[in-house]
């Protein structure tokens, strides 16, 4: 057994501590009283701290015995000066010494024993435990006010442990303070590849790479080995790098010089309309000097306003920028030839192919594209990636990953509550604004957060300038914000998740406002593809990703996790392959689609053979032949009208029968179209004022959760505002009077409203003015974007039950629906 005695000299005694085998806690702890005696000091009176309401006393002689057998005498560091001199006399009489310690002043004040040394945590200018540190940061996280998850503390605990500074690890708690040293989560930092290509040495024709050189006289990392692995020899490549790293220019590297080599077109797909104008806009602006021509595909067809951006659409451009859905119309028509010659494919955000909804749909594309243009170079681009190597095998393509970021990043986790958000947001994109980077690039912010109501309700609070960039706008309103921003003169765009993968926006700092798509928590990939919008090296040093999670705070009673959790698995995690896997209604959809590009049952296999997707050929051949959709006679295999159709207008098998039923119940066009698609993104304006009159919690959306429960209650109408009440009783009784047993909830009122827009439409009225029409006479309102999306869908779909209907001799739907699609088109 090992015995020590500690003490600690207060102002009238010492404590002293019995430590058995170095143990933490005392044998036991007792009160000494030194007496001046004629000898020098002695031990007077030692009282037990045994916390009893009867006091104990060990006698003098017993405690200078306890003296003499311990292997070892402390005195720790801090006393009292006069008592420790006393005590170290007292020692000195019975020819003892002690040892100078430094010991954990919260476990001496806890009647526990703990040495600290230089390892151990930083607190109020004293050094203490482990142990203690933990405890004092427990008791912070308990009067924060807030509910923390137990992941949440468990991260908290090994900051502390990473950190050894437990007022940085409580100053995470109080965000007010903003300090850039205690919110650090990590730093993600760039380590460039040694592979160097000089631009002057590439096989380039000379004006093309004259244009190069006015940018750089080197490639970057990702691009020098994309060089090295055949780039320039033809060889088809998926390339995995981070945002910003410069993989765009490889595939224009590639698609720029076979054009000039006479080698085919370059198609250049993504995923969304915002990027496509984008790419449209830099091709145009950036290769008209080589000669050349860009174009734009994008599936929708754009009706006809006065804010119209004016486009160059026609196939026989050099360059066909187009989102996915845009280019597989011209093949799923059975239009292939006028794409003309493709010499090389660029497919950007490859990882589309995991979306749940998407994901066939481009994976079909490819597989078309590869069978139509099997001479062409296909260059796939992605960020984000799980499983890259199966990737590549699939795609027949060389992988080229590059894992650095172009500049070093750093990721902070800033806990807080709802209500300080703005004020926080605010003061972090003033910070940034007013920084200018070594390339004299002022830092600017993108908010991402969870909603299209939250992105304007946000940038309305900052105390910044800042605009909301989300797809319910229109094309003219993207575009000028788009613009303000490329300019810097934009400090903050509020956007949502549902865009991360879209505009390239130059923003030095990326500002997590939420952690959810809707009400679902984004995922890693999401995270990642988000997060890699911050710092762009021909613009920034470094860029910056801010988390700020609410504690406790979750979007459904289904989520089992909490947002601060969240946040902490995600600045953690790793990516998980979710596969490309769909089921029979999008293989339907896909092998229809794909007999539109041949005529052969060898080759449709061939096709299929090429995508991610598992197909039973002969199962789903032989479904849509009893569907007579298509017609196989031998190895021969072609679409029916009725297929061509559906196949042209991207429509499940479900919605083609829908369609089919009522236009052979002569249907009129506009009850068609509106029970085939409603429109839902519609919102109550004075929801807020509703649900404070009604005390509910009113929902925005008029077609969600309780609130048409809440309009249809003549009751609650009552209790409303005049104004908000008449409002309400016009929405009542224009939409709410149908007889049926489920009312509200029937569909009829969803129908009736989405009738109304194509009315209003049918008047005149572009989609601003449809807008202020809902507004003024039912306290709707909705977005400009999502008008034109409706719209945009109701010409396709009327242009499907048109030739349906020609299909099946209905002369009357058809030509009624023909004057429909003239009248909303404009």
């Amino acid at each position: 057994m090992t015995l020590w005695v500690l003490g600690y000299a207060e102002k009238s005694k010492v404590i002293v501590m019995t430590i058995k085998d170095r143990m933490k806690q005392p044998l036991s702890v007792a009160e000494l009283h030194i007496k001046e005696i004629y000898k020098g000091p002695r031990p007077h009176k030692i009282r037990l701290l045994t916390g009893k309401k009867n006091e104990e006393f060990i006698p003098p002689q017993q405690f200078i015995e306890l003296l003499r057998s311990a292997n070892r005498i402390m005195l720790a560091e801090g006393g009292d000066p006069a008592n420790e001199e006393a005590f170290l006399e007292m020692l000195k009489g019975f020819q003892l010494s002690a040892d100078r310690v430094k010991i954990c002043n919260h476990c001496r004040i806890n009647k526990r024993f703990n040495f600290v040394n230089s390892k151990s945590i930083k607190y109020h200018d004293e050094l203490i435990c482990e142990d203690c540190a933990k405890e004092e940061l427990l008791r912070a996280v308990r009067s924060a006010g807030t509910q923390y998850g137990e992941k949440s503390v468990d991260f908290l605990e090994q900051v502390l442990h990473k950190t050894r500074d437990l007022d940085r690890t409580i100053r995470m708690l109080s965000p007010e303070r903003l300090d850039p040293e205690f919110t650090r989560y990590d730093t993600i930092r760039t380590t460039p590849s040694e592979a160097k290509v000089r631009v002057k040495n590439l096989p380039l024709a000379k004006k093309f790479k004259e244009m190069l050189l006015e940018k750089s006289e080197t490639l970057l990392p990702v691009q020098a080995l994309s060089v090295e692995a055949g780039l320039l020899e033809g060889k088809n490549q998926f390339v995995v790098s981070a945002t910003a790293t410069g993989k765009t220019l490889i595939g224009e590297m590639a698609g720029i010089q076979n054009l000039l080599d006479k080698k085919g077109k370059m198609l250049y797909l993504v995923p969304l309309v915002a990027l496509a104008n984008q790419k449209y806009d830099q091709f145009t602006e950036r290769y008209s000097k080589l000669g050349l021509t860009t174009s734009i595909k994008i599936g929708a067809i754009l009706i006809k306003t006065s804010q119209r951006v004016k486009m160059h659409t026609s196939p026989n451009a050099d360059i066909i920028v187009g989102t996915y859905e845009g280019v597989d119309h011209m093949l799923r028509s059975g239009n292939a030839d006028f794409l003309g010659k493709i010499g090389t494919v660029v497919i950007d955000e490859v990882h589309t192919l995991e979306d749940q909804e998407r994901g066939h749909r481009l994976d079909g594309l490819i597989g078309r594209l590869r069978y139509v243009a099997p001479e062409a170079q296909f260059i796939y681009l992605s960020a984000t990636v799980a499983n890259p190597e199966g990737y590549a095998k699939k795609l027949g393509a060389r992988l080229v990953r590059y894992e650095h970021r172009p500049v070093p990043i750093d990721r902070h986790l800033l806990f807080c509550q709802e209500s300080e958000k703005a004020k926080l947001i605010s003061q972090l994109a003033k910070e940034e604004y007013s920084m200018f980077s070594s390339k004299n690039h002022r830092g600017q912010t993108i908010v991402f957060t969870n909603s299209r109501r939250n992105c304007h309700k946000l940038a309305g609070a900052l105390s910044i300038r800042a605009s909301p960039y989300h797809a319910g706008l229109s094309q003219y309103e993207r575009k000028k914000v788009e613009t303000l921003f490329a300019k810097g003169e934009l400090p903050v765009i509020v956007t949502t998740a549902a865009l991360a993968a879209g505009v390239d926006f130059p923003a030095s700092q990326v500002i997590f406002e939420s952690l959810a798509m809707g009400i679902d928590w984004i995922s890693v990939q999401d995270f990642l593809q988000m997060s890699g919008r911050a710092g762009r090296p021909d613009y920034h040093d470094r860029g910056v990703v801010v988390l700020m999670p609410v504690p406790g705070k979750s979007y459904s009673s289904a989520q089992s996790d909490t947002e601060e959790e969240v946040a902490i698995k995600l600045l953690q995690g790793e990516m998980l392959s979710a596969g490309v896997e769909y089921g029979e209604a999008e293989q339907l959809e896909e092998v229809l689609a794909s007999v539109a590009v041949t005529s052969s049952f060898q080759d449709l296999r061939n096709i299929h053979s090429l995508m991610f997707g598992s197909f039973d050929m002969d199962r789903l051949v032989s479904r849509l032949q009893s569907y007579r959709f298509l017609e196989k006679k031998g190895n021969k295999v072609t679409l029916t009208r009725f297929g061509k159709i559906i196949s042209a207008h991207f429509l499940p098998v479900s919605k083609a029968f829908l369609i089919r039923d009522a236009v052979i119940e002569e249907n009129s066009p506009i009850k068609i179209v509106t029970n085939l698609e409603f429109f839902d993104a519609a919102y109550f304006k004075y929801a807020n004022q509703i649900g404070s009159s009604l005390h509910v919690n009113m929902p925005a959306r008029v077609f969600q959760g309780a609130a048409l429960d809440i309009v249809f209650d003549g009751e609650s109408l009552s209790h409303l505002d005049i104004k908000i009440r008449e409002l309400m009783l016009n929405f009542a009784s224009d939409f709410l009077t149908c007889g049926c047993r489920d009312s509200p909830y029937c569909g009829c009122a969803e129908q009736k409203f989405s009738e109304k827009i194509i009315r209003l439409r049918m008047e005149g009225l572009d989609p601003s003015q449809i807008i202020k029409t809902l507004e003024d006479k039912y306290g709707i309102s909705a977005y400009q974007g999502d008008v034109f999306g409706y719209l945009d869908n109701a010409v396709r779909n009327l242009d499907a039950v048109e030739l349906i209907a020609r299909v099946h001799s209905k002369k009357d739907v058809a030509e009624n629906a023909k004057k429909l699609k003239k009248k909303v088109q404009g």
